[in-house]
């Protein structure tokens, strides 16, 4: 398998946030998002965790640059520009009609990747992902709901993204392929020393991936940030779950955000 030398290896801080508001309301008497600070080094996951409602997806859309904030900045790498960000949703937004290979040959179309850095890179990540390349011409339609989503991580990570925003993109899976899909992403994240921010309601899937936890309560600001540390190195998704120190995490990140639910 090829490592991280194919990839950008970014600087330690990979996204601040800096006194971030944001308001769906012309007077701004309700801000969604009040006073947000933050950042994320790079090879660093975070999960952001909360009441519906509260923002969660609102500050991935503020940090891809899809809406404005009323207030603060918003840093990626020491630059105000979004160009190095990669975003992930919950389904995928594969093109029906066109191939599993041209769909991923969109970073060539769009995003001017060389050919032959595509092409060194595409086999990495069906290596990586354990997808074969008879998939390629494939459609989508062809696929199963772990395969599509895959792809999907493929697709975007093929524009060599500094920073990954995902919108629960595990969650419509069943929970066997999420898992062996969290612990690959997992992977891929700390091998080539990306940074990932990650939206999630389960928070089992945040211990299991976080190096952090954010919980963010109903006034939009941050209730809680919180530190997942495991007392060895070799870190799985998969086999995490298991251990004592797994369910103190559990326990501790539930009594925060049951406390921020119930307000």
């Amino acid at each position: 398998m090829v490592t991280s030398n194919l990839y950008f290896r970014a600087p330690k801080k990979a996204l601040t946030i800096s006194g971030l508001k944001f308001s769906y309301q012309k007077d701004a008497s309700l801000p969604v998002l009040n006073d947000i600070s933050l950042s994320v080094r790079a090879g660093e996951i975070i999960s952001v965790l909360g009441k519906s409602g509260c923002g969660k997806s609102t500050r991935l859309n503020l940090i891809a640059g899809l809406m404005k904030p009323i207030a603060g900045e918003i840093s990626i790498n020491h630059d105000k520009s979004r160009c190095n960000i990669g975003y992930i949703f919950q389904e995928d937004a594969l093109m029906p009609w066109r191939t599993v290979k041209a769909n991923l040959a969109l970073a060539q179309e769009i995003g001017k990747v060389p050919h032959q850095q595509w092409q060194v890179s595409l086999m990495d990540l069906l290596s990586r992902f354990h997808l074969s390349e008879n998939i390629l011409e494939m459609y989508p339609t062809q696929l199963s709901g772990g395969m599509r989503q895959r792809v999907s991580i493929i697709q975007s990570l093929l524009f060599n993204p500094q920073l990954l925003l995902l919108d629960e993109p595990f969650s419509a899976l069943d929970f066997c392929t999420k898992l062996r899909l969290e612990g690959e992403f997992y992977r891929f994240i700390k091998d080539t020393y990306r940074a990932a921010v990650l939206v999630t309601h389960d928070i089992e899937e945040a211990i299991a991936l976080s190096d952090r936890v954010i919980i963010l309560n109903n006034n939009g600001t941050i209730e809680a940030d919180i530190s997942v540390t495991f007392d060895y190195c070799q870190r799985d998704p998969e086999s995490i779950r298991g251990v004592a120190e797994f369910g103190e995490h559990y326990r501790l990140i539930w009594a925060k955000l049951k406390a921020v639910i119930s307000q």
